[in-house]
């Protein structure tokens, strides 16, 4: 049978198309710098980083609620499995991190923005992510993202996350395309490529250095920057 061309290419967002300018562990490490707080207290940046985003991807349930009441849960968390019940110091804590990551911003990794004109003047596009609605939303306005592409599904709209098959059909449902003739484009293989793979669609995994070699279900384009596409689709 022949294979049926691609008609549309959607991506997601976070370590695919964009980037935080400093780390968990950075954005961490000047919070409580800035709080006059000695990190090796509580735990070294790197370790509050690792517990941290535990934290906070396992706050699903809690996906529609605001991104700066998500944070201050998550460090509350934190402090008490160090023994310590302090809400007002977590609240310190989390809004001194909403306000470092606000003042240090994302960007666009390079050539993202030129591709995505290229691809959408050939195949229906789109962006699926993870994360709460307004922390979400307000990346894409800032970023530009909302008008480069055909559709956007943000999964905290939805109280979902991928790879839940849910919002993969909803962006397909929104761009009117089949998933037999879409390509998913995800740096997590277990939210992206899993998630994309389970309703049908083909992938691309953008891979990071620490990421495994080998998978059990192969993507279909393996590459180190989403826009390695560019040779395969234009």
């Amino acid at each position: 049978m022949t294979q049926q061309p691609l008609e549309a290419i959607l991506f997601d967002m976070d370590s695919t198309l964009c980037r935080y300018r400093l780390s968990v562990a950075e954005v961490i490490d000047r919070a409580l710098d800035e709080l006059g707080l000695v990190a090796d207290e509580i735990g070294s940046p790197d370790q509050l980083a690792d517990d941290y985003n535990v934290a906070w991807w396992t706050a699903e349930d809690t996906l529609r609620l605001p991104t700066d009441e998500l944070r201050r849960r998550a460090w509350t968390a934190l402090l008490s499995q160090r023994g310590l019940d302090d809400e007002p110091l977590a609240r310190r804590i989390a809004d001194t991190y909403s306000k470092v990551r606000k003042e240090t911003g994302l960007e666009l990794f390079e050539g993202v923005r030129p591709f995505l004109g290229e691809l959408r003047s050939q195949y229906r596009t789109g962006i699926l992510t993870n994360g709460p609605s307004d922390m979400q939303w307000s990346k894409l306005r800032d970023l530009g993202l909302v008008d480069a592409v055909d559709a956007v599904v943000v999964a905290g709209d939805l109280g979902i996350f991928k790879p839940d098959p849910r919002p993969f059909r909803q962006l397909l449902e929104a761009l009117d395309a089949k998933p037999e003739v879409a390509l998913f484009v995800g740096d997590s293989y277990e939210h992206d490529i899993v998630g994309a793979r389970g309703v049908g669609m083909k992938t691309a995994w953008i891979t990071h250095p620490d990421d495994a070699p080998e998978v059990d279900d192969s993507p279909d384009f393996v590459m180190a920057r989403a826009t390695d596409l560019r040779e395969v689709l234009l």
